[in-house]
Formats: C-alpha cells, structure tokens, sequence
C-alpha cells in the first residue's frame, strides 16, 4: 500500500492537470464554504425573523387583551369568562398562525392556553391541560422575557422551537407571560438550501474537471512536442518542428521554438559546412607542403628546382596563417575581445595602398582601375587596420571574380557625418537570391569552388562585423549577371554601437 501511495503522490507532484485541479478545487472549496456559510446564516435568519414575525404581532396581542381585562388576582386557573375568551382567543389564533399560544405565571406556570377554550369549568376551576400540563419553562427563558420580551430559538418542555415572549404588565407590575411557540421546521428550508448548494458544487465540479482536463491537455500538448524536439536536438536532429494552432501565448512560444530551430539547424549546416571548407582548406596546402618537403628530403625534386618547390611551401604556409588569422579575427570579434584603436587618417590614401598590392594580379588579368583619379582625401577616425583588411577583403574578392579585360571601379561619396565607398567589378555578378547570404560566415556564392579555391567563406562575413564594429554597414548590389558592387559606409567620428549577436 505504502508503494501505491508513493506512486500517486509521485504523479500527483508531477502531473500538470493534477496540480491545476487541485488547486482549482482547492480555492473552489474555499469560496463555496464561504458562501454556503454565509448562505445559510442568511437563510437562518430570514427564516427564524419570518416565523417570529407572525408569533411576535400574535403574542403581543394576546398580553395586551389579558392586560386589559386581568389583574394580578386573576393570574391563576380560576374560572372566569374573561378567560374563557381569552382561551377561545388563542385557540382561533393558533389554529390560523399554525402555532401554540399559552399564558404562564410570573412562575412559569401554564395557567391558559388554547385546549382550555370551551371546557367545562369544575368547582370554578379550570380544567388542567393535559398537553401542557408538564411543560417546563427554563429560568433564563422566563429572565429574557421579562427583561423585555424575548424572540428567537428556545428549548420548550424539550422541544427546540421558535418562541416569542411578551410580559404581561398590570399598573407597571408583571403579572405573567405569553408564549408563542411553533417547531423549527423552517429549518428544513436551510438544510434543501444545504442540499441544493451541495449538488451544485459537485457539478460544477465535475464541469471543472472536464475543462480543466481539456485546457491542460491543449496545454501540454505542444509543450511535450516542445520536450520531444529537445531530446532530438540534444542528438543532433533538428528535422522535427512543433505543431502550432491559435495566437495565444503558447503559439507564440511554439513559433519561438521553432525558430530556435531553424536558427540550431543553419548553425548545425553552417558547423558542418564549416569543418568541411575547414578540413579542405587545411588538407589541402599541407599536402603540398608535405609533398614537396618530402620531395626535397628524397631527392625526388632536383636541386636546380628545390628553390621554385620551397617557394611554393613558402605560399602555402602563408594561406594557412591567413586562414588562422581569419578564424581568430572571428573568434575575437564573436567574443568580444577584440580591441579596437581608433586613429584619424585618410581613407583616400588607404584605397590606393592596397590597390598597389595587387598589381601583379591586376596586370596578369589586364584589369582597367577606373575612378581613382576622382578620388579626394577624406579623413576618418577608425581602426587602421581593421579597415584596411575590410577593403584588402573586398579587392582581393572583386579581383578574384574580374574576368580577362575587365574592370574595377572604385568611388566614394562623402556626406555630412558619413562616407560611403563603392567598389564595383565586371565579370560574375551574384544572383538575387544570394546577396543577403554573401555575408554569411561561411557560405561560398561559388559552391564549386572552381574560381575561388583558396577561400573558407570567412572574409565577408568578418569584413560586414567590422564595419558594424564601426557603426557602418555594408551590403552588396548586382545590377546584372556580368557585374558586382560591394557597398559600405563608415561614420567619420568613432562611433562603436556594434552589438554582435551570435547565430
């Protein structure tokens, strides 16, 4: 038993609907014995001033008669005709109230009541009343009444009545009492009130069950989805979504879950796709380098072409550090630990420097530099460097992608609290569908990699967070499938608002 025991209080603790319907009829209870309380005193008392209404005008009745035609000599069972009348009184008034009129001594004493009307008198006396013959009025019944009369409930020769009592006064002295009792059937209506009261608290009850019931399990329906697509997540499984219906509070968090979803399930894509490029990027030059290095040590490749091979190696050791020197910028500026140290100079003067360091490339590609003449020096406080790797990033891609004969064309406009620079190239332009994405950490518009081999998807993605570093922005425009534009803008004061969110 004590297993069994254990085992509900477990559920009980652990189930929602269990706990909400407790808790329901917990407060329910509370507020139905509040009210049934209240209900019943107020029914109590409706009842009781009812029947003592009626007995308290007919009471009082009755001792004003006997006051008016009695005196304290006559208080007893002497016949008298007076008190045949006043017996006859009673009778038709108990017989109409539905009630027991009796007239006792200062004593308590039962001297008239209704079943002495049309008696026949013996030796002048009274006949004694067999009914109330035995009645026995308590001392602090009889106190109450003459300490100004007395309404409510009472025990009465054993019985728990209503009673009324008036004192009879004759010249200021109290000469006796009328009684007025009737059985507390009235409370017969508290207890159906009770009753009533009673069924109409387990059937709603039972309403509540079944509702709270219904709303629970519409509650903690998408919440066990919600549970189930977390232990999926938590093996690498982000296929499954939440079921959503309705625009309450639960939708919304079903939308948000299946958010987070789509967010774990690009990032999970984007982990892969990164130790992908990653692993080819790394595999790739070491390779190389391993091949060529064993060459020289084998006696494979001869010495009059060793220094051609070492300055390969040379070149692939330098696209790795490029690669790790990318992956830490990213780490750093994610982290934010990257530090920024800004200077004021001229970013005209800059676009040039590093258009030089492509000449080679340029000349090997026969590529025409258009706009350059038109530029002017226009000064900004930034990070040198971190600027200066944001354009070696957009020049090294519009080289890349410039087809034989092309062009690149550089301008620069410059406004009241900005500058804005555009860097356009012929060749292959990027489809619509794409220009949103090109600033995705590793994502790569060519997925082939035909014409860009050497890259891991990194530098536009750390080129867009250090111009949003700089409180710029950056985006890409393509007018037509034969040229790209990269766009970026930079404030000319030092204004760090970049907040990252990581994705």
């Amino acid at each position: 038993m004590s297993v069994k025991n254990t085992i509900i209080r477990q559920y009980l603790k652990n189930n929602i609907f269990a706990k909400y319907f407790f808790l329901f009829a917990g407060i329910f209870l509370v507020v139905l014995t509040v009210l049934g309380s209240t209900l019943t005193i107020l029914v109590g008392v409706y009842t009781q001033n009812e029947n003592t209404k009626l007995l308290k005008e007919n009471t009082q009745s009755i001792a004003n008669t006997i006051r008016a035609t009695l005196i304290v000599q006559d208080m007893n069972s002497n016949y008298s005709v007076e008190k045949e009348m006043i017996c006859n009184t009673m009778n038709v008034v108990s017989a109409s109230i539905d009630a027991d009129l009796f007239v006792c001594d200062v004593e308590g004493n039962v001297i008239l009541c209704k079943e002495k009307a049309e008696s026949m008198p013996f030796l002048g006396q009274l006949p004694e009343c067999e009914f109330h013959g035995d009645y026995i009025i308590g001392d602090n019944l009889i106190k109450s009444i003459y300490e100004g009369g007395y309404a409510g409930k009472g025990v009465v020769n054993g019985q728990r009545s209503y009673i009324v009592g008036c004192p009879i006064y004759s010249e200021n002295e109290i000469i006796g009492f009328a009684l007025a009792t009737t059985e507390t059937q009235g409370d017969s209506l508290v207890y159906v009130v009770m009753r009533l009261f009673l069924l109409s608290a387990l059937v709603c009850l039972a309403l509540a069950f079944v509702c709270i019931w219904h709303l629970t399990k519409n509650f903690v329906k998408p919440l066990k989805q919600m549970s189930v697509a977390a232990k999926k997540f938590a093996i690498g499984d982000f296929s499954y979504r939440v079921k959503i219906s309705g625009e309450d509070e639960l939708a919304e968090l079903g939308r948000a879950f299946n958010d987070m979803a789509d967010a774990l399930d690009t990032l999970e894509s984007s982990r892969r796709s990164f130790v992908s490029n990653v692993s080819h990027e790394l595999r790739t030059p070491m390779t190389s380098i391993g091949g060529f290095i064993d060459g020289i040590l084998d006696g494979t490749i001869p010495r009059d072409k060793q220094d051609y091979y070492l300055g390969i190696v040379s070149g692939e050791i330098r696209r790795l550090s490029r690669l790790v020197v990318a992956m830490l910028n990213m780490s750093k500026i994610e982290s934010g630990s990257f530090e920024m140290k800004p200077t004021n100079y001229d970013i005209s003067d800059q676009i040039i420097h590093i258009l030089l360091t492509f000449e080679q490339k340029i000349e090997e590609k026969n590529i025409e530099i258009l706009g350059l003449e038109e530029l002017k020096a226009t000064y900004i406080v930034a990070d040198t460097d971190m600027i200066y790797q944001v354009i070696y990033n957009i020049f090294d891609n519009a080289v890349k992608f410039t087809n034989e004969g092309g062009y690149i064309n550089v301008s620069m406009s410059e406004r009241e609290k900005d500058i804005e620079v555009h860097i356009k190239n012929s060749g292959i332009g990027i489809k619509n569908e794409e220009l949103s994405k090109v600033f995705e950490r590793f994502y790569k518009v060519d997925k082939s990699r035909s014409l860009d081999a050497k890259g891991a998807g990194l530098g536009l993605y750390i080129v867009k967070m250090m111009v949003e570093m700089h409180g710029g922005s950056i985006w890409a425009l393509s007018e037509d499938e034969n040229s790209a534009e990269f766009v970026f803008r930079l404030p000319k004061t030092y204004n760090p608002i970049y907040k990252k969110e990581i994705k």
